[in-house]
């Protein structure tokens, strides 16, 4: 069955990417800030192929589960990205034509990894973008109130992470994808601010962007007279949203920041990580025989 499955995984922004890659029929779709991966059972053209990697059979689904696992991110072992599957696949179950191949290799691929993220990367996991945000804010604040921007799972990662010792505010573009986020947490009180009421803004001194696009949010003149009052601004956002010169040492926190912070493993885990890719090989070959004869639909 992993022989029908064929994988493109392209490294560039989303919008540059055709629309019939994107659209194609009974294909599974993830879109994340590093890749946009495009698992199907039809081929790819050869103009195609040429805008990323292509993967076919045991090594599609090899790939899969090491992204799965976090072991394609630039953060090694990161969890966010397992979240990202699993919304991807509830959209995916939405779609009016879906392949029962996919169906059951991504049904296999969340219980394969769930058993190599179990067995080999639960500190490693912990390690994560929000995580580590949580950590920076926390170098500076032990509590108070975070505004996140944004309304991505991103968000909610950071919601879940910052929840228990400050008072979350999220801000928006679209106010219903906002609600539904307020509505999935009832058991904290989370303030919606209107998007861009930079008076509103301005009260915080810890923020958290998860935005990612290709024009510029927050411009010099917001950091001005700003960040050197001690505030801390974490900008998760790929392509980043903002345009300014200051940096860490002015409070201001790129993904580049977060990466390099992650990259921070001892040889413990260093060693989980090489045991999680030998057990990845494993559980690719274990799972191609148990598939081989298995018969379902495109």
């Amino acid at each position: 069955m992993l022989q029908k499955i064929h994988l493109l995984n392209i490294q560039t922004k989303s919008e540059n990417i055709p629309t019939h890659l994107l659209k194609m029929p009974g294909a599974f779709v993830l879109i994340t800030c590093q890749r946009t991966i495009i698992l199907t059972t039809s081929e790819f053209s050869q103009e195609d192929i040429q805008l990323g990697t292509y993967y076919f059979g045991k090594k599609a689904y090899h790939f899969l589960l090491e992204t799965i696992c976090g072991l394609q991110s630039k953060l090694k072992g990161e969890s966010e990205i397992v979240a990202q599957f699993k919304e991807a696949f509830s959209n995916y179950l939405k779609e009016d034509i879906r392949s029962s191949l996919i169906l059951r290799v991504l049904e296999k691929l969340f219980k394969d990894a769930k058993e190599v993220r179990k067995e080999h990367l639960i500190k490693i996991g912990q390690q994560s973008y929000a995580g580590i945000t949580r950590r920076i804010i926390q170098s500076k604040y032990d509590s108070g109130d975070v505004l996140i921007l944004g309304s991505g799972q991103l968000a909610r990662d950071s919601i879940k992470h910052l929840m228990k010792k400050y008072n979350v505010y999220i801000s928006a573009r679209n106010p219903q994808k906002v609600q539904e986020i307020i509505n999935d947490f009832p058991n904290i009180n989370i303030t919606a601010i209107e998007w861009k009421n930079y008076g509103e803004y301005f009260k915080f001194n810890s923020y958290v962007n998860t935005i990612g696009c290709s024009g510029k949010i927050f411009a010099e003149e917001f950091f001005a007279g700003h960040c050197p009052s001690n505030s801390i601004f974490v900008d998760l956002g790929s392509p980043s949203v903002i345009d300014t010169q200051f940096d860490k040492k002015q409070g201001v926190y790129r993904l580049g920041d977060i990466l390099n912070h992650g990259k921070m493993l001892d040889e413990e885990k260093i060693e989980k990580l090489d045991q999680a890719k030998l057990a990845i090989e494993n559980l690719v070959e274990k799972r191609a025989r148990h598939l081989a004869n298995v018969r379902v639909n495109l």
